[in-house]
Protein backbone atom coordinates (compact mmCIF):
# COMPACT_ATOMS: atom_id res chain seq x y z
CA UNK A 1 0.00 0.00 0.00
CA UNK A 2 3.03 2.31 -0.13
CA UNK A 3 1.77 4.00 -3.30
CA UNK A 4 -1.28 5.27 -1.38
CA UNK A 5 0.79 7.26 1.10
CA UNK A 6 1.26 10.08 -1.42
CA UNK A 7 -2.32 10.16 -2.68
CA UNK A 8 -5.18 12.41 -1.68
CA UNK A 9 -8.29 10.30 -2.23
CA UNK A 10 -11.90 11.43 -2.44
CA UNK A 11 -14.65 8.80 -2.36
CA UNK A 12 -18.24 9.62 -3.31
CA UNK A 13 -21.00 7.38 -1.99
CA UNK A 14 -18.92 6.73 1.12
CA UNK A 15 -21.81 5.03 2.91
CA UNK A 16 -22.61 2.67 0.05
CA UNK A 17 -21.38 -0.90 -0.20
CA UNK A 18 -18.31 -0.44 -2.38
CA UNK A 19 -17.55 3.11 -1.24
CA UNK A 20 -17.56 2.21 2.44
CA UNK A 21 -15.37 -0.85 1.93
CA UNK A 22 -12.81 1.16 -0.07
CA UNK A 23 -12.84 3.87 2.60
CA UNK A 24 -12.04 1.36 5.35
CA UNK A 25 -8.79 0.45 3.61
CA UNK A 26 -7.78 3.71 1.93
CA UNK A 27 -8.11 5.93 5.02
CA UNK A 28 -5.41 3.97 6.84
CA UNK A 29 -2.82 4.26 4.08
CA UNK A 30 -3.45 7.41 2.04
CA UNK A 31 -1.96 10.83 2.60
CA UNK A 32 -5.49 12.05 3.17
CA UNK A 33 -8.82 10.39 2.43
CA UNK A 34 -12.20 12.10 2.32
CA UNK A 35 -15.49 10.23 1.92
CA UNK A 36 -18.72 12.05 1.08
CA UNK A 37 -22.32 10.92 0.93
CA UNK A 38 -25.76 12.54 0.76
CA UNK A 39 -26.63 10.73 3.99
CA UNK A 40 -25.23 11.98 7.28
CA UNK A 41 -22.58 10.06 9.23
CA UNK A 42 -19.87 10.77 11.80
CA UNK A 43 -17.04 9.56 9.55
CA UNK A 44 -18.37 10.74 6.18
CA UNK A 45 -18.92 14.31 5.02
CA UNK A 46 -22.57 15.07 4.27
CA UNK A 47 -22.84 16.38 0.69
CA UNK A 48 -25.49 16.08 -2.00
CA UNK A 49 -23.59 15.98 -5.29
CA UNK A 50 -26.52 17.68 -7.02
CA UNK A 51 -25.43 20.87 -5.22
CA UNK A 52 -23.05 22.25 -7.84
CA UNK A 53 -21.49 25.03 -5.76
CA UNK A 54 -20.74 22.86 -2.71
CA UNK A 55 -19.51 19.95 -4.82
CA UNK A 56 -17.08 22.09 -6.78
CA UNK A 57 -15.85 23.89 -3.66
CA UNK A 58 -15.10 20.67 -1.79
CA UNK A 59 -13.29 19.10 -4.75
CA UNK A 60 -11.29 22.21 -5.60
CA UNK A 61 -10.37 22.86 -1.95
CA UNK A 62 -9.45 19.22 -1.25
CA UNK A 63 -7.34 18.91 -4.43
CA UNK A 64 -7.65 15.13 -4.80
CA UNK A 65 -5.20 13.01 -6.76
CA UNK A 66 -7.94 10.41 -7.18
CA UNK A 67 -11.74 10.52 -7.12
CA UNK A 68 -13.52 7.18 -6.75
CA UNK A 69 -17.08 7.89 -7.84
CA UNK A 70 -19.36 5.33 -6.16
CA UNK A 71 -22.41 7.57 -5.69
CA UNK A 72 -24.68 6.27 -8.42
CA UNK A 73 -28.06 4.57 -8.44
CA UNK A 74 -28.47 0.79 -8.60
CA UNK A 75 -29.77 -1.43 -11.38
CA UNK A 76 -32.99 -1.83 -9.41
CA UNK A 77 -33.47 1.94 -9.19
CA UNK A 78 -32.90 2.31 -12.94
CA UNK A 79 -35.27 -0.54 -13.69
CA UNK A 80 -38.12 1.07 -11.76
CA UNK A 81 -37.30 4.79 -12.02
CA UNK A 82 -35.19 5.40 -15.12
CA UNK A 83 -35.78 9.13 -15.54
CA UNK A 84 -35.28 10.15 -11.90
CA UNK A 85 -32.23 7.91 -11.48
CA UNK A 86 -30.61 9.21 -14.64
CA UNK A 87 -31.33 12.85 -13.80
CA UNK A 88 -29.75 12.60 -10.37
CA UNK A 89 -26.69 10.66 -11.57
CA UNK A 90 -26.20 13.00 -14.51
CA UNK A 91 -26.38 16.09 -12.32
CA UNK A 92 -23.87 14.65 -9.85
CA UNK A 93 -21.48 13.58 -12.61
CA UNK A 94 -21.66 16.96 -14.35
CA UNK A 95 -20.78 18.73 -11.11
CA UNK A 96 -17.77 16.47 -10.56
CA UNK A 97 -16.56 16.94 -14.13
CA UNK A 98 -16.92 20.71 -13.89
CA UNK A 99 -14.82 20.68 -10.74
CA UNK A 100 -12.17 18.65 -12.59
CA UNK A 101 -12.03 21.02 -15.56
CA UNK A 102 -8.68 22.43 -14.40
CA UNK A 103 -7.45 19.20 -12.77
CA UNK A 104 -6.49 16.95 -15.70
CA UNK A 105 -4.02 14.96 -13.58
CA UNK A 106 -6.68 13.87 -11.12
CA UNK A 107 -7.62 10.29 -11.90
CA UNK A 108 -11.35 9.60 -11.91
CA UNK A 109 -12.53 6.05 -11.24
CA UNK A 110 -16.08 5.30 -12.32
CA UNK A 111 -18.20 2.17 -11.92
CA UNK A 112 -20.15 0.99 -14.91
CA UNK A 113 -21.88 -2.38 -15.08
CA UNK A 114 -22.03 -5.67 -16.91
CA UNK A 115 -25.58 -4.58 -17.83
CA UNK A 116 -24.08 -2.65 -20.75
CA UNK A 117 -23.89 -6.11 -22.38
CA UNK A 118 -27.61 -6.76 -21.89
CA UNK A 119 -29.23 -7.50 -25.22
CA UNK A 120 -26.31 -9.57 -26.53
CA UNK A 121 -26.58 -13.35 -26.95
CA UNK A 122 -25.42 -15.21 -23.85
CA UNK A 123 -23.79 -18.10 -25.68
CA UNK A 124 -20.47 -16.31 -26.17
CA UNK A 125 -17.99 -14.17 -24.25
CA UNK A 126 -17.47 -10.45 -24.80
CA UNK A 127 -14.62 -8.04 -24.24
CA UNK A 128 -14.30 -4.26 -23.94
CA UNK A 129 -14.21 -3.82 -27.71
CA UNK A 130 -17.63 -5.41 -28.29
CA UNK A 131 -20.26 -3.16 -29.88
CA UNK A 132 -23.00 -2.58 -27.32
CA UNK A 133 -26.76 -2.78 -27.80
CA UNK A 134 -28.05 -2.61 -24.20
CA UNK A 135 -31.72 -3.23 -23.57
CA UNK A 136 -31.81 -2.87 -19.76
CA UNK A 137 -32.34 0.66 -18.43
CA UNK A 138 -29.21 0.38 -16.31
CA UNK A 139 -27.09 -0.72 -19.26
CA UNK A 140 -28.41 2.08 -21.46
CA UNK A 141 -27.52 4.70 -18.84
CA UNK A 142 -24.12 3.24 -18.03
CA UNK A 143 -23.05 2.98 -21.67
CA UNK A 144 -23.87 6.67 -22.06
CA UNK A 145 -21.95 7.68 -18.94
CA UNK A 146 -18.90 5.69 -20.04
CA UNK A 147 -18.48 7.58 -23.29
CA UNK A 148 -19.54 10.91 -21.87
CA UNK A 149 -17.08 10.83 -18.97
CA UNK A 150 -14.14 9.66 -21.09
CA UNK A 151 -14.87 12.44 -23.59
CA UNK A 152 -14.84 15.15 -20.90
CA UNK A 153 -12.15 13.77 -18.58
CA UNK A 154 -9.82 11.38 -20.45
CA UNK A 155 -7.90 10.50 -17.28
CA UNK A 156 -10.64 8.09 -16.21
CA UNK A 157 -10.65 4.36 -15.47
CA UNK A 158 -14.06 2.75 -15.91
CA UNK A 159 -14.85 -0.64 -14.43
CA UNK A 160 -17.73 -2.69 -15.82
CA UNK A 161 -18.65 -4.51 -12.63
CA UNK A 162 -20.25 -7.93 -12.46
CA UNK A 163 -22.16 -9.10 -9.39
CA UNK A 164 -20.16 -8.07 -6.31
CA UNK A 165 -20.47 -10.09 -3.11
CA UNK A 166 -18.68 -10.36 0.20
CA UNK A 167 -18.39 -8.71 3.60
CA UNK A 168 -19.84 -5.24 4.12
CA UNK A 169 -23.17 -3.48 4.19
CA UNK A 170 -24.76 -4.22 0.83
CA UNK A 171 -27.70 -1.84 0.40
CA UNK A 172 -29.21 -4.01 -2.33
CA UNK A 173 -28.67 -7.69 -1.43
CA UNK A 174 -27.44 -9.82 -4.31
CA UNK A 175 -28.31 -13.45 -4.93
CA UNK A 176 -25.68 -14.81 -2.55
CA UNK A 177 -26.59 -12.58 0.38
CA UNK A 178 -30.32 -13.11 -0.16
CA UNK A 179 -29.86 -16.89 -0.20
CA UNK A 180 -27.66 -16.88 2.89
CA UNK A 181 -30.06 -14.67 4.83
CA UNK A 182 -32.98 -16.94 3.94
CA UNK A 183 -31.04 -19.98 5.16
CA UNK A 184 -30.23 -18.27 8.45
CA UNK A 185 -33.75 -16.96 8.96
CA UNK A 186 -35.97 -19.76 7.66
CA UNK A 187 -33.67 -22.78 7.74
CA UNK A 188 -34.58 -23.37 4.10
CA UNK A 189 -33.84 -21.95 0.66
CA UNK A 190 -36.26 -21.15 -2.17
CA UNK A 191 -35.22 -20.64 -5.80
CA UNK A 192 -37.48 -19.23 -8.47
CA UNK A 193 -37.50 -21.34 -11.63
CA UNK A 194 -35.01 -24.14 -12.24
CA UNK A 195 -32.04 -21.96 -11.35
CA UNK A 196 -30.70 -21.89 -14.90
CA UNK A 197 -29.77 -18.20 -14.78
CA UNK A 198 -26.00 -17.72 -14.75
CA UNK A 199 -23.99 -15.02 -12.98
CA UNK A 200 -20.39 -13.88 -13.09
CA UNK A 201 -19.34 -12.82 -9.61
CA UNK A 202 -16.46 -10.84 -8.16
CA UNK A 203 -15.40 -10.86 -4.51
CA UNK A 204 -15.44 -7.46 -2.82
CA UNK A 205 -11.86 -7.97 -1.61
CA UNK A 206 -10.71 -8.39 -5.21
CA UNK A 207 -12.61 -5.25 -6.24
CA UNK A 208 -10.83 -3.18 -3.57
CA UNK A 209 -7.43 -4.64 -4.41
CA UNK A 210 -7.79 -3.81 -8.10
CA UNK A 211 -9.18 -0.33 -7.48
CA UNK A 212 -6.26 0.56 -5.22
CA UNK A 213 -3.91 -0.44 -8.06
CA UNK A 214 -5.67 1.79 -10.58
CA UNK A 215 -4.74 5.21 -9.21
CA UNK A 216 -2.18 5.87 -11.93
CA UNK A 217 -0.79 4.35 -15.10
CA UNK A 218 2.25 3.29 -13.06
CA UNK A 219 -0.04 0.89 -11.23
CA UNK A 220 -0.70 -0.89 -14.51
CA UNK A 221 -3.98 0.60 -15.67
CA UNK A 222 -4.00 3.26 -18.34
CA UNK A 223 -7.21 5.24 -18.72
CA UNK A 224 -10.06 3.41 -20.39
CA UNK A 225 -12.66 0.71 -19.86
CA UNK A 226 -12.11 -2.64 -18.12
CA UNK A 227 -14.39 -5.58 -17.47
CA UNK A 228 -14.24 -6.45 -13.78
CA UNK A 229 -15.57 -9.91 -13.08
CA UNK A 230 -14.10 -13.16 -11.81
CA UNK A 231 -13.17 -16.30 -13.71
CA UNK A 232 -16.28 -18.30 -12.82
CA UNK A 233 -19.73 -18.33 -14.45
CA UNK A 234 -22.11 -20.02 -12.04
CA UNK A 235 -25.75 -21.01 -12.34
CA UNK A 236 -28.18 -19.91 -9.66
CA UNK A 237 -28.95 -23.59 -9.11
CA UNK A 238 -25.33 -24.47 -8.32
CA UNK A 239 -24.94 -21.38 -6.12
CA UNK A 240 -28.09 -22.27 -4.19
CA UNK A 241 -27.01 -25.87 -3.70
CA UNK A 242 -23.57 -24.81 -2.43
CA UNK A 243 -25.08 -22.33 0.03
CA UNK A 244 -27.72 -24.80 1.19
CA UNK A 245 -25.04 -27.44 1.72
CA UNK A 246 -23.01 -25.03 3.84
CA UNK A 247 -25.99 -24.19 6.07
CA UNK A 248 -27.33 -27.77 5.92
CA UNK A 249 -30.78 -26.86 4.61
CA UNK A 250 -32.98 -28.07 1.76
CA UNK A 251 -33.57 -26.20 -1.51
CA UNK A 252 -37.06 -25.75 -2.93
CA UNK A 253 -37.25 -24.91 -6.65
CA UNK A 254 -40.43 -23.07 -7.70
CA UNK A 255 -40.30 -24.04 -11.37
CA UNK A 256 -43.42 -22.04 -12.29
CA UNK A 257 -41.80 -18.76 -11.20
CA UNK A 258 -39.82 -16.54 -13.63
CA UNK A 259 -36.05 -16.36 -13.32
CA UNK A 260 -33.91 -13.25 -13.56
CA UNK A 261 -31.94 -12.20 -16.63
CA UNK A 262 -28.71 -13.95 -17.59
CA UNK A 263 -25.98 -11.59 -18.76
CA UNK A 264 -23.10 -12.81 -20.94
CA UNK A 265 -19.76 -13.84 -19.48
CA UNK A 266 -17.33 -10.93 -19.71
CA UNK A 267 -13.72 -11.57 -20.65
CA UNK A 268 -11.36 -10.25 -17.96
CA UNK A 269 -8.23 -10.75 -20.04
CA UNK A 270 -7.61 -7.04 -20.59
CA UNK A 271 -7.27 -6.28 -16.90
CA UNK A 272 -5.23 -9.43 -16.33
CA UNK A 273 -2.80 -8.27 -19.01
CA UNK A 274 -2.60 -4.81 -17.42
CA UNK A 275 -2.03 -5.89 -13.81
CA UNK A 276 0.36 -8.68 -12.94
CA UNK A 277 -0.54 -11.20 -10.26
CA UNK A 278 -3.51 -13.27 -9.20
CA UNK A 279 -6.45 -10.88 -9.39
CA UNK A 280 -9.48 -13.06 -8.76
CA UNK A 281 -10.24 -15.33 -5.84
CA UNK A 282 -11.82 -18.59 -7.05
CA UNK A 283 -15.55 -18.45 -6.48
CA UNK A 284 -15.65 -21.54 -4.25
CA UNK A 285 -12.93 -20.13 -1.98
CA UNK A 286 -14.51 -16.68 -1.75
CA UNK A 287 -17.98 -18.10 -1.14
CA UNK A 288 -16.81 -20.35 1.67
CA UNK A 289 -14.91 -17.51 3.36
CA UNK A 290 -17.92 -15.19 3.09
CA UNK A 291 -20.46 -17.74 4.35
CA UNK A 292 -18.26 -18.47 7.36
CA UNK A 293 -18.26 -14.78 8.23
CA UNK A 294 -22.06 -14.60 7.95
CA UNK A 295 -22.52 -17.70 10.07
CA UNK A 296 -20.70 -15.97 12.96
CA UNK A 297 -23.03 -12.95 12.98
Amino acid sequence: MNHLSKKRILITGGLGYIGSEIFKVAKDYSKECLAIDKLASNNVLNLDLKDAAKTQKIIIDFKPDVIIHCATHSALAYRDHLLNSFQEDFSATINILNALANMPDCRLIYFSSSYVYSGLPTNQNYDEYTSLVPKHNFGIAKSFFEQFILKIHPNTVIFRLCSVFGPGQALHPNVILAFAEECLKNNSLTVWGKGERKLQYIYIKDVINIILKSFSAEGGLVAGIYNLGGDDYISVRDTALDIAKFFKVKVNFLENKPEGETLPFLSNQKIKNAINGDLFTPFSVALNEYLKSLNKI
